[in-house]
């Protein structure tokens, strides 16, 4: 991605298999310059052995929103395991924002997901996980066998700025006290960039009015000046979608000044 005549564009594309890449859209008018691109996948979901793959570079002043079509399956995988690897590149200036719909693991998935992230001191990434608790209308709540998502960020000089990690593991009792207990969902938000600050997250923790039952979420600093990051578990999708989108809409208004168009979800 690249700044091309005063806006964010695809300047190199190449996608096969089960993944596709659409075609760029200008959505917010408070930032007219942004790219807000859709990753599709015809197949609807992920697969037993399926190794899927992301490499995005966004550029020195370019700005971008990359989104998912709809939720991720995480099918059943009773003789196997499915790999997905994502890499950001973001340049100095640049500002990318990626919260993907949830993942939904299915009854014996087993899936590993691994994002890394290389950000410029100067540049901007947001980014959101949620993760349902599998098909609950058919009675499948925490029955995968492993879901694994980790992000590794660092600079383009190779410094490590942090780790972080979410694993639900069947042989974990996830409904005990310390884990889960009665939640089902679990969100997360990373916001690498200068000056952001957790009293920007704790702010829209507080109006969007967790702990009474529905959702608990702590924020805190990201290690090594990083930004800040939040955690949320949930009664269920919904409401972990809700929090991580709150604080979505407020890092992004204090650093472009505005939350964002309305979700077409909303």
């Amino acid at each position: 991605m690249a700044v091309v005549g005063g806006r964010t564009r695809i300047v190199d594309l190449e996608c096969g298999g089960p993944v596709q890449v659409l075609r760029c859209h200008y959505l917010d008018a408070a930032a007219p310059d942004m790219a807000f691109v859709m990753i599709a996948s015809p197949g609807g979901g992920v697969l037993q052995g399926d190794r899927l793959t992301l490499d995005v570079r966004v550029r020195e002043g370019a700005r971008l929103h990359l989104g998912t079509q709809s939720a991720t399956r995480l099918y059943r995988m009773p003789n196997g395991a499915a790999r997905i690897e994502t890499r950001f590149e973001v340049e100095r200036g640049g500002y990318l924002e990626h919260l993907p719909d949830p993942w939904v693991p299915f009854a014996d998935s087993r899936v590993s997901i691994e994002t890394t992230l290389v950000a410029d001191p100067e540049a901007t990434v947001l980014l959101g996980e949620v993760v349902a608790p599998g098909r609950v209308a058919r009675g499948e709540i925490l029955q995968q066998r492993r879901f694994e998502s980790s992000v590794v960020a660092s600079r383009p000089s190779g410094t490590l700025l942090f780790t972080d990690a979410t694993v639900l593991d069947a042989t974990d009792a996830l409904g005990d006290p310390g884990m889960l207990g009665s939640h089902r969902a679990v969100g997360s938000f990373h916001a690498i960039g200068p000056e952001i600050e957790p009293g920007i997250l704790r702010s829209a923790i507080a109006a969007a009015g967790t702990g009474t039952g529905g959702a608990y979420a702590g924020a805190s600093s990201l290690p090594n000046g990083a930004g800040a990051w939040l955690r949320v578990i949930a009664a269920d999708t919904r409401e972990a979608t809700r929090v991580v989108a709150a604080a979505h809409a407020a890092v992004r208004t204090a650093v472009l000044g505005s939350p964002g168009p309305e979700s077409r979800r909303a």
